[in-house]
């Protein structure tokens, strides 16, 4: 029991595993498979029942789930999505519990601390982990909303449910990276060894970016549509008036006289165009082009007349407006927590890699926002001073005072 409460957990290992070489349920992180991991850190926190969802390959899982003495919960529509094996996993625990954890296999790392805080002493909240603000696993969920989610028949799934009782969600700092990392991807998986191999150490940026000097500048501006959209990680290129910003502030920057080579920017057309044109003025000689340093995505929004937009979900366009930060429409969208803790990710292995005292970046309103304010130890949410398009900005850290 966990605080004197009875609990279980549902662990999901049902899908196809489709974007990585092998079975994800039984990669090694050491010497333990994904699968156990995640077993054994509910264990060790104490968990009452845990349930194993099953699905494509199940007999792979048999030999784990005979060890663990774990039940399996056999999701023949696992091919249907998420949700099917979700509900499968919640109708295998016993009645009889307060609440249950949902975990997917692919989040190995997640400590015994996390499912320990996690627990509601009410009857009615959910509670969810966060690094950085971005939501992580596992998901804690009281058991009065199991026979409503069993039953939900929503295409949004689990999300639906947790949306209807927004007010009953409560984020739980984790303190940790372990609740957000997953291995969706063969990159992933890298990522995730390199995170174990090197303790499930959190990197501190202040240290990294001790004595550097940042210079951002934001695209110029864009090609105009007939009216506003909602750009995120729609790909469109410069105007001419946004050329004829980034040539203004290239001058800028070549009066600060950058110590460095080369300029990091987003591949997205509109910022690589900036950077190109400040190598060709400056005495900067290379673009180094970073997926992660893209703008937000909007999900099913992005690139659409924000009209249409709210014309079409008058109640989701409603709920954006009051909880900007962290509203996103579908699964393929990002909220700014998630924009926060993509580009402080690799912000972060770019300062170990380049020891150099300048960092030149060409990027976005929103990314240079959260890389700004991260600097300046706040969070992405808080006030930041917004930089016009074609803007550039300098931010000098200081250098820390080497303890006696």
């Amino acid at each position: 029991m966990i605080n004197k409460r009875k609990v279980g957990a549902v662990i999901l290992a049902a899908g196809y595993s489709s974007r990585m070489e092998k079975f994800k349920p039984l990669m090694l992180i050491g010497e333990k498979t994904a699968a156990e991991r995640v077993i054994d850190s509910a264990r060790l926190a104490c968990v009452d029942d845990i349930v194993l969802v099953t699905g494509y390959d199940r007999e792979k899982l048999i030999p784990v789930i005979k060890k663990s003495g774990i039940k399996e919960a056999y999701n023949p529509n696992f091919d249907k999505g998420m949700f099917t094996s979700i509900k499968a996993g919640i109708e295998a625990l016993r009645d009889e519990l307060d609440g249950f954890f949902i975990i997917p296999v692919d989040c190995p790392l997640v400590m015994k601390e996390t499912f320990e805080m996690l627990v509601s002493e009410s009857p009615e909240f959910f509670t969810v982990p966060t690094y950085m603000g971005k939501k992580g696993h596992p998901l804690y969920v009281p058991m009065i909303y199991k026979e409503e989610i069993i039953k939900s028949e929503s295409k949004n799934g689990l999300k639906a449910i947790v949306d209807i009782y927004g007010d009953k969600l409560i984020l739980k700092d984790a303190g940790s990276e372990s609740v957000v990392i997953d291995m969706d991807t063969n990159a992933d998986y890298r990522d995730l060894l390199e995170y174990y191999r090197e303790g499930c150490r959190e990197t501190d940026l202040d240290e990294l970016a001790d004595g550097r000097r940042f210079i951002f500048v934001r695209h110029g501006k864009t090609e105009q549509h007939k009216e506003k959209i909602f750009l995120g990680q729609t790909d469109i290129p410069m105007s001419q008036k946004g050329a004829e910003q980034v040539e203004i502030a290239a001058f800028e920057i070549s009066r600060l006289k950058p110590m460095t080579s080369h300029v990091y920017s987003s591949d997205l057309k509109r910022a690589a165009e900036t950077a190109e044109i400040i190598c060709g003025m400056t005495a900067i000689s290379a673009v180094i082009y970073e997926k992660d340093f893209r703008e937000m995505s909007l999900g099913e929004w992005d690139g659409k007349f924000i009209s249409s937009i709210k014309e079409r979900y008058p109640k989701e366009y409603e709920k954006r407006g009051k909880d900007i930060f962290r509203y996103k429409f579908d699964h393929t969208a990002e909220n700014f927590f998630d924009l926060q803790y993509r580009v402080i990710k690799r912000l972060k292995k770019i300062l170990e890699q380049d020891h150099r005292k300048d960092i030149v970046i060409t990027a976005h309103s929103g990314v240079i926002r959260v890389i700004e304010n991260n600097l300046k130890g706040l969070d992405v949410s808080d006030e930041w001073e917004a930089l016009e398009n074609g803007g550039v900005r300098v931010i000098e850290m200081p250098e820390r005072k080497s303890p006696l």
